[in-house]
């Protein structure tokens, strides 16, 4: 018997009065993130196996839409990496046997673009896609093209769930008044980029932090408000609180932006002079790694604790990733 965590956890939910959007990985990215055992064979590719585990997907996605589960998230992150090219027709066999019997399936992608995978995503029979435009602001045009028509939902990841800084309203409204321009207004929802597990809860733990920080900063309680305010600004809203909040982020990111303009720009600058040759080795790993012991003579094994490194060896490693 299939446990099914995302159901009883959505149950769970359901019973403190709480209506919840299950997730779930998708099953590609599922299997292209895996590894093979180690007695497997040179050849023996994990994507092989999505025949078998498709009728598990199907029975996952069967309960939940029978315990009356409306919507659920997939994500799909291999979707912003080049192998999902070479994985077109994996991709609808899976989703055109999934979305029959699953709830409507928001398929979900973050982190970077899609370019041109969103091709053949958008003949996927989902119900709405979601995109990161935190990472991968240029990404809007080229997928707005691609489902425009289509009846394909398109949920804008238009608030970092990376990072801990403020989010632009500004910039954030542009890009949905662009999405309904294009779409409608009933097909453009907002929220964060990816998760927000990566976050800290809430500004209101911090107690060190000066006035001018504690502007600057957003958490993850506070990025759920922003996704709240912009969406309510998008819808028209006229709400006095509303009308406030736009306000206080422009005054707060200008403050921000003219602190950033009369502050030391070094690493701007150095940021601004990359160009594309330097994105490319100018040896091989061997090269490089021969080169680095030479340089940094480390133990066998460096740490200092269990996951990290002394920022010195960090620091020092960095300096020679132009060999």
């Amino acid at each position: 018997m299939l446990y099914n965590k995302a159901l009883q956890e959505y149950n769970e939910a359901k019973g403190l009065g709480i209506t919840t959007r299950p997730v779930v990985l998708g099953p590609i990215s599922y299997l292209v993130l895996g590894k093979a055992a180690k007695e497997a064979s040179p050849s023996f590719q994990p994507i092989s196996l999505l025949p078998k585990i498709l009728p598990v997907y199907k029975q996952l996605l069967s309960e939940l839409k029978a315990a009356g589960v409306d919507s659920v998230q997939v994500d799909e992150p291999i979707l912003v990496l080049d192998k999902a090219s070479d994985l077109d027709k994996q991709y609808a066999t899976a989703y055109a046997e999934l979305a029959p019997v699953a709830p409507k399936i928001i398929l979900t992608t973050y982190f970077a673009r899609l370019d041109s995978n969103v091709n053949f995503v958008a003949k996927l029979p989902v119900a709405g896609l979601h995109i990161d435009l935190s990472r991968a602001p240029g990404q809007l045009d080229d997928v707005l093209a691609a489902i425009k028509s289509t009846q394909i939902v398109l949920s804008l990841g238009v608030v970092s769930g990376r990072n801990i800084w403020k989010s632009d309203f500004t910039a954030a409204i542009k890009q949905g008044q662009k999405a309904i321009s294009t779409l409608g207004q009933d097909r453009v929802i907002f929220a964060t980029s990816s998760s927000l597990l990566h976050t800290p809860v809430t500004l209101a733990n911090e107690k060190q932090l000066t006035a001018q920080q504690k502007d600057w900063f957003s958490f993850a309680l506070e990025k759920a408000e922003e996704v709240a305010t912009i969406a309510a600004v998008l819808s028209g809203s006229q709400d006095s609180q509303v009308a406030a909040a736009l306000e206080a982020n422009r005054i707060s990111i200008a403050k921000r932006r003219e602190f950033e303009h009369t502050s030391d720009d070094a690493v701007r600058k150095r940021v601004a002079s990359i160009t594309p040759d330097m994105y490319h080795r100018k040896s091989t790993f061997a090269i490089r790694k021969e080169a680095q012991a030479k340089k940094l003579q480390l133990p066998r094994f460096p740490t200092t604790t269990i996951g990290s490194f002394p920022v010195s060896i960090l620091s020092s490693a960095a300096q020679m990733t132009s060999f």
